[in-house]
């Protein structure tokens, strides 16, 4: 029988694209999502097409739990609130949802089994000790994790994922499942919601600005094309059941790329000609990410899209998840 999956925050970036995989390697999916972000027309259209493999749940997990018989070959949990502004801006939110919702579907797992639980986690977690000058570049997974400031709003993402982590752990010494963290880095693709460097220089662009506007230019990040960072995800899942070792997985690239080496990237993918306007990063930016992808690539994994590839494929297909998100907030209810 073909594998069962359930993945939470389904509608989202990366959440959509593991979705299309596992359909596409065979594979039976839950997929489940709020909607509140838009993306649930197109989770529709995928199931439509699936012949019955993939079951939609329009959930809130954060208060309404799961209730989806199990069990599972993988539960990936990829929903949470993000965002640096938003998050900055509702703190408590943040950590009420995060935490709750993976409280809820950790419980859901205990209840009716799976054999292994996979957690989105975050740089963020160890971003302090890099800005600090503390965590090793490129940083590796047994990093210490923390936060400098535990009353800074935007640090509650942070917070939220670190003790995530740790409920990933202890639930799984009681399910018996295996615990798998993905601390993901700089996933980005075109689906991908607006406030992130990326749709945000190459929606300047496509507006023609001049000159264009660049925050934290010196600073640098890598960055993983959404297929590939789907597609690590798989790998992690079935080399663990498959006998690996779990824990803790960076999720990113070993490019490191300078802001300012990205805009100018952007303005050749768009063929936009305007000259840059360099402004300081937003306040609590880390300088530079950089993760140690060792353990990643020990499981066979090379990424397959290059920035210049990626970047062509964002720019080609236009700013459609906005423009769709906005017309399903439009819908009236039911």
């Amino acid at each position: 029988m073909s594998a069962r999956h359930l993945v939470s925050g389904a509608a989202g970036l990366i959440g959509f694209e593991l979705v299309r995989q596992l359909l596409a390697e065979g594979g039976r999916v839950v997929a489940v999502d709020v909607g509140r972000k838009g993306g649930l027309a197109e989770l529709e259209a995928l199931e439509r097409g699936s012949q019955g493999r993939l079951q939609l749940l329009v959930a809130d997990l954060a208060t309404d739990g799961c209730s989806v018989p199990g069990p599972f070959d993988c539960i990936f949990h990829l929903a949470a609130v993000v965002g640096v502004q938003y998050v900055s801006d509702h703190p408590y939110e943040t950590l009420a949802v995060n935490l709750r919702s993976t409280l809820n579907l950790l419980d859901s797992a205990l209840r009716e089994g799976c054999a292994a639980f996979v957690f989105a986690s975050s740089s963020e977690n160890y971003a302090w000790g890099v800005e600090r000058g503390w965590a090793a570049l490129p940083t590796p997974e047994d990093v210490a994790v923390g936060i400098g400031d535990i009353a800074a709003p935007r640090w509650s993402y942070a917070a939220s994922k670190i003790a995530g982590e740790s409920a990933v752990f202890a639930a799984a010494r009681l399910g018996g499942f295996a615990p798998i963290v993905a601390r993901i880095h700089n996933v980005y693709g075109p689906r991908m919601g607006p406030t992130h460097v990326i749709p945000e220089l190459l929606e300047r662009c496509r507006r023609k600005l001049d000159p264009l506007t660049v925050f934290g230019a010196e600073q640098t990040r890598s960055f993983l094309y959404v297929d590939d960072a789907a597609m690590a995800l798989r790998l992690i899942a079935s080399a663990v059941r498959g006998g690996a070792n779990s824990g803790i997985f960076n999720v990113g690239s070993a490019d490191e790329v300078r802001i300012a080496e990205l805009a100018q990237r952007i303005l050749a993918t768009s063929g936009h000609d305007a000259s840059l306007e360099l402004r300081p990063a937003p306040p609590g930016s880390v300088p530079r990410r950089l993760p140690d992808v060792r353990r990643l690539a020990q499981l066979g994994f090379r990424p397959t899209v290059t920035l210049e590839a990626g970047l062509r494929a964002c720019w080609s297909a236009g700013p459609t998840l906005a423009d769709t998100r906005a017309q399903e907030r439009k819908k009236p209810p039911g």
